[in-house]
Order: structure tokens, then C-alpha cells, then sequence
């Protein structure tokens, strides 16, 4: 289910330039078949160093952060203050809250959520609500879904 966020908070242009599976086809599909099932994450215990490094590449603008299978939060660029002490832990500025959608829903509900809120990226959840299943995203030109 969806989590109410400030849309331009998770905008990310930093999605494939080519689908791999058009809204045609993901049309009839549900989230687990066009879904990245080992998005790149932070641990839960990274420090802001880490979340620098991993921001260093120009196309994250965005972190999932997980303590193993469970998520914890999406970290943002823009959640960290520039000038916060390298050691500082992520979690704090990681938000807890944000639109997901579980593996067994269908794309279509999935495309709602990304369009309604101008997303490229929603988080995949367990039905638990908690264990992190994989992370659904738009290309840049939001025409299909990239697969890993």
C-alpha cells in the first residue's frame, strides 16, 4: 500500500534510458515481474561517509536504507545536511515514510501511484509491511520499467 510523501521529494531521473518491459506489457503483470529484486541499499548502521560515497555517482539521487531484509527507510541527496560530521548515522535522515506497493499488486495499480505523484521509483515491500522485496522503476522517459 501507498504511504502519503511529498512527491518531489523521491523524484529520481536517475532511472535506465531504456525499458526493459514497455506499460503494455507490465500492464498485465504484477509488481514481482518487472521489480529490481536487489536494488542497491545502505545498511541501517551507515554513516553519512557511506551515503556520500554511494551518492558520489551522479545517477543516485536516491538510497534505500535496510538492516538486512528490512527496510528502514529511503534516503534522499537533499535529506542530508552538507555539512553534517562523516560519522553521523544515516538513519536519523532517513524517511521511514514513503509510497510503497507490495510484490503480489498488480503493475497497474503500481503505474497509479508512480503518475499521481510524478515518481520513478517506488519501494517494494513484503505484505509485512517491513522485509525490503525490491524497488519498481520507471525509465527516463517513463515509457517501461527497468529490470536489473
Amino acid at each position: 500500500m501507498s504511504n502519503d510523501m511529498a512527491t518531489a521529494d523521491l523524484m529520481d531521473p536517475a532511472t535506465c534510458d531504456f525499458p526493459q518491459v514497455t506499460r503494455d506489457t507490465a500492464a498485465t503483470q504484477l509488481v514481482r515481474d518487472v521489480m529490481l529484486r536487489n536494488p542497491k541499499t545502505l545498511r541501517g548502521d551507515a554513516t553519512v561517509n557511506d551515503a556520500r560515497a554511494m551518492f558520489a555517482d551522479p545517477k543516485v539521487v536516491s538510497a534505500i536504507v535496510a538492516d538486512g531484509t528490512v527496510f528502514v527507510g529511503l534516503l534522499n541527496r537533499s535529506d542530508m545536511p552538507s555539512l553534517l560530521a562523516g560519522n553521523s548515522p544515516i538513519r536519523t535522515f532517513a524517511r521511514r515514510t514513503v509510497p510503497t506497493i507490495t510484490p503480489g499488486q498488480p503493475v497497474t495499480e503500481a503505474v497509479e501511484i508512480l503518475d499521481d505523484r510524478g515518481l520513478a521509483r517506488l519501494v517494494v515491500l513484503e505484505e509485512d509491511g517491513v522485509t525490503l522485496a525490491g524497488l519498481l522503476c520507471l525509465d527516463r522517459k517513463r515509457a517501461g520499467f527497468c529490470r536489473g
